[in-house]
């Protein structure tokens, strides 16, 4: 045969998925035709079969060097893509789009990198432009809804995913998809039916069983939510973020099933330090801090990752009130894992609640906000250490109360008497959606429950209203900040911001928020719906704190700034700003709605 038959022949068998009868064939092939870029890239095709990886780069790169040919060159984008190097297969989608820029598989290819990369309005633009050359691209419809999902415009994204069912109605990634969004707007019965239908269509989809799940929960259906994550997990037993939201949501329903799948898993692999960390981590949020000890200490000698241990039995030593040997194992984890930066944020702590070097503890911390300033954990210990080397002058301008703890009243939406009125029916709207039983120990609130999802995300008139109330009030807030570039607060300043967290909590006797920080925000707000009459009793009842740390220490530090609750207001402030709420003793519920913004 000459080469045109023998190219032909090969490019059979890897029609037929025949990749060792086409590789066989081609490397004689190239052997003897060594300048035949043709020969090289379907070499390179047979390689790939065979999950070859770096002999399958090397025939595409001897093709590319005899020929740049945009297809041979997406091929090794695909390649590039396949690994997980994003960044060198987005390099080579470029370069074959200037040779091609009309070539569509291409342009999709280098969408979907872009979407890997969390770069969504990039890849929006990207697969738009699919669009634009053939409306018909199914996978590019379903690109940009699920780019336009990830960016929070979920009514755009309800219409595209139907777009594409009015065409296959089959489609599970559309009615996963759709399920997901409508979940998200408040539309739960329409939401269980969408996925539904995809969990029907593919069965063996642990993704589509959990979101299932989710809209279950959120429909108040907790026996069919149960079930839905149960055969999630059948499929997925390793997915450790799908435990985390199965127990999460067995914890708020109090159910009796709450940790058992992590002991089952850990059970067959008992040095597993991922999900032995998870465990011990919600040992500890449940008071049961001995029974975390224990589980780690069992664990530390056969975990795969030790330092990862070392760094959760520091948290639990310090919360047992061990605090000098919290160090030692934070020390640990640190020396063992140089440079990663949870192991620096764990020993700064450690050494912070065990009374030490605190000049030491700040250095670290100083680090830390350098190099991440948009972490607000980070900032939240950083102002820690300030209090504790008495550095008073930077303390004041990092946290500055006055300044940038604002307090506001909301005003009546149209339709409304007065504030008493709209407030009256969001408490009766807000009332219907704390569907659970038990607070979330993963969050602030204990001895109360907390909505699940995005509260703002919902399209029911009530949420539409208080949004916009908000809003009102925290336009003029922000926009009277000033811009600094030297400071976490006002060097994100740009005058406007966007709602990205959402949630209501209702309070019972004896509840409280534990002291903490918004690790999402940027500035953080509470809105207060129902205050009980015995915050206006002088003891400081259920208002909020300021400036005490979350972490117990050896010589604790008092909160430094108090604001009393009023009905209808809002406490807007940095989202690094430790806070909490003194308990209630009273009877009477206090409701609230929490959110967190960013600069837009």
């Amino acid at each position: 045969m000459d080469l045109p038959q023998q190219l032909s022949t090969a490019l059979e068998h890897l029609q037929a998925q025949d990749f060792v009868g086409a590789r066989s064939l081609l490397l004689s092939v190239v052997e003897r035709h060594s300048d035949s870029a043709d020969a090289w890239q379907l070499l390179a095709l047979a390689h790939q079969g065979l999950d070859q990886i770096e002999a399958a780069e090397a025939g595409f790169s001897a093709s590319l060097a005899l020929s740049e040919q945009p297809d041979v060159r997406t091929h090794l984008g695909d390649l590039c893509r396949s690994t997980g190097r994003f960044n060198e297969a987005l390099t080579m989608y470029d370069r074959a789009l200037i040779a091609q820029p009309t070539h569509i598989a291409c342009q999709m290819s280098r969408a979907q990198t872009l979407f890997d990369l969390g770069q969504w309005a990039e890849a929006e633009q990207a697969f738009v432009s699919v669009l634009k050359q053939n409306a018909e691209t199914i996978n590019a419809r379903l690109g940009l809804a699920q780019c336009v999902q990830y960016q929070g415009r979920q009514q755009e994204a309800v219409a595209l995913f139907q777009q594409v069912l009015a065409g296959a109605p089959d489609n599970t990634t559309a009615l996963n998809g759709l399920g997901i969004s409508l979940k998200m707007l408040g539309y739960v019965d329409d939401a269980t039916n969408a996925l539904k239908a995809a969990a029907i269509r593919e069965p063996e989809s642990g993704d589509i069983h959990s979101n299932l799940a989710s809209a279950f929960a959120s429909a108040g259906r907790e026996e069919e939510a149960i079930a839905a994550y149960r055969h999630a997990l059948e499929r997925q037993p390793d997915n450790i973020e799908l435990h985390d939201w199965f127990n999460g949501y067995l914890g708020v329903m109090g159910h009796p099933d709450y940790l058992l799948s992590y002991r089952r898993v850990l059970a067959q692999s008992p040095g597993n330090s991922v999900f032995t960390t998870q465990l011990a981590r919600k040992l500890l949020l449940n008071d049961r801090g001995s029974e975390a000890l224990t589980l780690l200490e069992t664990a530390l000698p056969v975990a795969d990752e030790p330092a990862a241990l070392l760094r959760e039995l520091s948290r639990v030593r310090r919360e047992l009130g061990q605090f000098d040997e919290a160090v030692l194992a934070a020390r640990e984890a640190a020396a063992q894992q140089r440079g990663w930066v949870d192991s620096q944020q764990e020993l700064a702590t450690a050494i912070l609640a065990s009374a030490g070097d605190y000049e030491e503890a700040w250095a670290l911390l100083s680090a830390l906000v350098r190099d991440y300033p948009l972490e607000q954990g980070f900032w939240a210990l950083y102002l820690t250490a300030l209090r504790y080397t008495q550095r008073d002058d930077e303390y004041e301008w990092v946290s500055n109360y006055d300044r940038f703890i604002n307090i506001a009243t909301v005003e009546p939406p149209a339709g409304f008497d007065d504030c008493p009125a709209f407030i009256a029916q969001l408490r009766s709207a807000l009332t219907s959606l704390h569907t659970t039983t038990r607070h979330p120990v993963e969050q602030s609130v204990v001895c109360g429950t907390q909505t699940l999802d995005d509260l703002f995300s919902r399209q029911a008139p009530f949420i539409r209203q208080l949004c916009d109330a908000l809003y009102q009030q925290l336009k003029p807030i922000v926009a009277q900040l000033p811009h600094d570039a030297t400071h976490p607060l006002l060097g994100r300043n740009t005058g406007d911001v966007g709602f990205s967290d959402s949630w209501s909590v209702l309070l019972h006797q004896r509840g409280f928020h534990k002291n903490h920080y918004h690790s999402a925000g940027w500035m953080s707000s509470v809105f207060y719906v129902t205050v009980p009459d015995a915050v206006n009793a002088g003891q400081r009842e259920g208002w909020i704190s300021f400036g005490e740390p979350g972490f117990r220490a050896r010589e604790p530090l008092l909160a430094d700034h108090w604001i009393k609750p009023e009905e209808g207001a809002l406490v807007v402030f940095p989202s690094y700003l430790w806070h909490g709420t003194t308990p209630l003793a009273t009877a009477k519920a206090r409701m609230t709605v929490g959110y967190d913004v960013l600069p837009i």
